[in-house]
């Protein structure tokens, strides 16, 4: 369908930015359409320099039409009062002298990566910025300081937040021996190391490594980031300081966050932190601090589908904020590209329909496959349309994604005794929980919608960070509604049909005496189909 190649100007707006859709060179008769969500939508619009510019566009999600007489385009963008209140998270870490262009960037800005992270840029861990403009990373990586800049500058322009990694409690040798009682220790008064190289910092208040490396991030934003990627490694978790009194790092990573946060905020207006909660862990202690989403780097045993959906779930409920999983995707590292490709729309479909959004795409058209960064997957050209309509799906229909407010009852209305919503099909079987060779329904409602998320593991397992086969196509699904409600009207839309439009789907009603029964035919599911009950206003 997608002959013609268009492209905003920005990964993101905020209310007052005028929206430019840049078309073609000699684009014959454009005609464009807006959505919010299934209805078409007007919008303020001239032209200028072959540019479409939008103005005065309330804050939402938005998708877009482009026909020609050469073809039809696609896409989407989103306006947000706050950048910081809704993250899209990539990554960049190539910054050697040789990489002069910002095509990596600009790819960011086509999928709406509204922010980035910069990583292993520093000089070194404990010492951010370098002493002169070109250095080795601490990895021994030639880079430049001049490089990073010009890609700062162009994640600004591109409606990016540029985030610098910076990790919180490792210091070099030289630092450690240094300040000694700056260390953290075994019971037995050993310094604690991590690879053998880096040596772990107390970061409790009192301590003047703590003052240091905020400090240090204070740094790093005055030279042009707009926060700090806050980075731990997942343990210790309890260690001993240097007058050998126990220190509980869960219960002090949120004075280091909130202190860090103040300083970031200090030196740039849309400054923030996102820290990093290894494996889960300690959530339930800095999902409320002052960190601009919950950021959760994922590893076993963590293993399944429905272990993603749970770590957003409780997430969300923590901290009413945005969900970020840094799953990295290890099947790009094997030689069955079209396994891990699948890998790759199942596990986006998991974490978009459970409410998270996924880190995993950045730099120049790749993907991570592990947690050093620096060794990213280079997409196949063939795969990354694909890619694009995951994000352009993101970002049309997040209100029914991680924008959505609506309450989870995937248990409490369907499956065992549940008779809110009931599916039958005779081509599959169906789940609550993510289970092998099943379409697995996640379901919210709130005021304003039921939705419906349908992600069909028929034919594969349970497990997310697997090489996948091609899913068997699910068909043949109807869903019975148990909703006492006047219904707007119902419909669908999926990444992986030919077009993102929403379709309106026909339906029955049927007055008993438990409440309306809405009866609806759902069309077949591939990888992942969201369908939603557009609810009269009451």
């Amino acid at each position: 369908m997608q002959t013609i190649t268009c492209h905003f100007d920005k990964a993101q707006y905020l209310p007052g930015e005028p929206v430019r859709l840049i078309l073609p060179e000699n684009s014959a008769s454009p005609s464009v359409t807006f959505f919010r969500m299934e209805r078409e939508t007007e919008l303020r619009a001239v032209w200028q320099d072959g540019a479409l510019v939008l103005t005065d566009v309330p804050p939402g999600g938005y998708g877009v039409c482009v026909s020609t007489s050469d073809g039809v385009w696609e896409g989407a963008f989103d306006v947000v009062s706050d950048r910081r209140t809704e993250i899209r998270y990539g990554f960049l870490s190539d910054f050697s002298p040789l990489d002069t262009d910002t095509a990596d960037v600009e790819w960011m800005r086509d999928l709406h990566l509204n922010a980035v992270q910069f990583y292993d840029w520093m000089y070194r861990h404990d010492r951010l910025l370098p002493p002169g403009e070109r250095y080795d990373d601490p990895m021994g990586r030639p880079t430049d300081l001049r490089v990073i800049a010009r890609k700062i500058e162009a994640c600004k322009s591109c409606g990016i937040r540029p985030l610098a990694y910076g990790a919180v409690y490792a210091a070099t040798k030289d630092t450690f021996e240094a300040h000694p009682e700056w260390g953290m220790y075994t019971m037995d008064d050993r310094p604690m190391t991590f690879a053998g190289w880096l040596y772990y910092m107390n970061i409790v208040p009192s301590c003047g490594w703590a003052a240091h490396i905020v400090e240090e991030y204070r740094s790093a934003v005055r030279f042009g980031f707009s926060g700090i990627h806050m980075d731990t490694y997942g343990f210790p978790k309890r260690v001993w300081d240097a007058q050998r009194r126990p220190v509980e790092l869960a219960d002090k990573f949120p004075r280091l966050i909130h202190a860090a946060a103040q300083a970031v905020r200090e030196e740039a207006p849309d400054g923030g932190v996102i820290f990093n909660a290894v494996n889960n862990w300690p959530t339930e202690t800095v999902a409320g601090t002052e960190q601009d989403a919950v950021y959760i780097e994922v590893w076993p045993p963590h293993d399944t589908y429905f272990d993603l959906y749970r770590l957003i779930r409780e997430a969300r409920l923590l901290s009413r904020r945005n969900v970020i999983l840094a799953a990295y995707l290890k099947a790009f590292q094997t030689a069955d590209t079209p396994a891990a490709e699948r890998s790759f729309r199942l596990a986006w479909a998991v974490i978009s329909a459970s409410g998270g959004t996924q880190l995993v795409l950045g730099e120049d058209r790749s993907l991570l496959r592990d947690s050093y960064y620096v060794n990213y997957a280079r997409l196949r050209e063939s795969f990354l349309p694909m890619v694009q309509r995951c994000c352009d799906f993101l970002v049309r229909y997040k209100d029914l994604l991680y924008n959505d407010p609506g309450m989870d009852i995937s248990k409490t209305a369907s499956g065992g005794i549940n008779e809110d919503v009931r599916f039958f099909s005779d081509s599959c079987s169906f789940s609550t929980d993510g289970q092998a060779d099943t379409v697995w329904t996640i379901l919210r409602e709130s005021r304003e919608r039921l939705t419906l998320h349908l992600v069909n593991l028929t034919g594969n397992n349970a497990m997310w960070n697997e090489g996948k086969r091609e899913p068997v196509p699910a068909t043949g699904i109807s869903a019975a509604i148990r909703l006492d409600r006047p219904v707007r009207g119902i419909y669908c839309a999926s990444p992986d049909d030919e077009t993102l439009a929403a379709q309106s789907l026909p339906y029955t009603a049927e007055q008993t005496e438990a409440g309306c029964i809405y009866t609806v035919k759902l069309p077949g599911v591939r990888y992942w189909t969201a369908v939603w009950v557009q609810l009269e206003d009451r």
